[in-house]
């Protein structure tokens, strides 16, 4: 069974912070407090005093005023809320500002701002890709890129501005990452190894596992048709982007990262490959593998 969507396109509201109360005596709790949407009155979070709001149309206003200074308008963007409203997400995607793989395969920018209530995201920025040949989200295992100064809730464009910059600079040797995954070749058999196994490890559901080997033993593309363990990751982001996210962004993307730290992980560590390539009980038998990847230093 699918699980249900908790996402919204309301994002557009405000939130108060308010001094909790004791639920008999009525007096105030110290140091408590619960951060309530001005909208409907919804408890996004219950934080102490010391945490400071960022409102997401303050923050949304000063990004794109930002990506505005440096001649960033030409995005298509997608804003939506999860939890009821405790996370925000932006997703600006810039499919004319272009890098290339080492294979050639041209992609585009992605910029993610994130925020919450809940304390469970800091407002930040990630980066990520739009591969061009399918529309198909590409995450980073770069670190995020903070929007405010450390111990401030201010949001500046300024600050906001020098965030872009950072993310939009790292993401050539970003995408160095996927240049390592396209030199571990692999068989179609081993590819289903790794997806089972992905699945052992609650990387990935079996609901989406499925569609997942489909893709990967009869790939739409040319392009995806070498095996290796970079198209087996474009098999996972093409299911994920279109027939996921659309319904299920936050989930989309936390299944997407964790699946491309496990498979760079493996292109690093022979022993990690192994495992991976090792077949279920009921899974097929295939286990060699052709590795030729130098180390690659993944962000902890």
């Amino acid at each position: 069974m699918a699980r249900p969507s908790n996402q919204s396109a309301s994002w557009n509201f405000t939130v108060a912070q308010l001094p909790m109360r004791h639920p008999v005596s009525n007096t105030v709790i110290p140091n408590l407090f619960g951060n309530f949407r001005e909208d409907n009155g919804a408890c996004l979070g219950v934080t102490s005093e010391s945490y400071g709001l960022i409102q997401n149309p303050a923050l949304m206003e000063a990004a794109q005023s930002a990506l505005e200074a440096r001649g960033m308008t030409d995005y298509k963007l997608r804003v939506l809320s999860a939890g009821d409203g405790k996370r925000f997400f932006s997703e600006f995607t810039f499919a004319n500002k272009q890098l290339a793989t080492a294979l050639g395969d041209l992609v585009g920018f992605k910029l993610i701002l994130k925020n919450s209530f809940d304390r469970t995201l800091r407002a930040a920025f990630s980066l990520g890709f739009l591969r061009l040949a399918c529309f198909n989200g590409m995450t980073t295992l770069e670190k995020e890129f903070a929007v405010t100064q450390k111990h401030s809730s201010k949001v500046t464009v300024d600050f906001i501005g020098d965030a872009i910059d950072k993310a939009m600079a790292r993401g050539q040797e970003a995408l160095g990452l996927f240049d390592h995954l396209a030199r571990v070749a692999i068989t179609d058999i081993q590819g289903l190894n790794i997806l089972r196994q992905l699945e052992e490890v609650n990387a990935l559901s079996g609901v989406i596992r499925q569609p997942i080997e489909t893709l990967w033993l009869a790939p739409r593309r040319q392009e995806d048709k070498e095996r290796n363990l970079y198209n087996l990751y474009n098999a996972v982001t093409e299911h994920l982007t279109h027939q996921v996210e659309g319904e299920r962004f936050e989930y989309a993307n936390g299944v997407n990262q964790d699946v491309l730290f496990r498979l760079v992980n493996a292109a690093r560590k022979p022993e990690q490959l192994a495992k991976l390539l090792s077949p279920l009980p009921s899974a097929g038998v295939q286990t060699s593998v052709t590795i030729d990847v130098p180390s690659v230093v993944v962000p902890a």
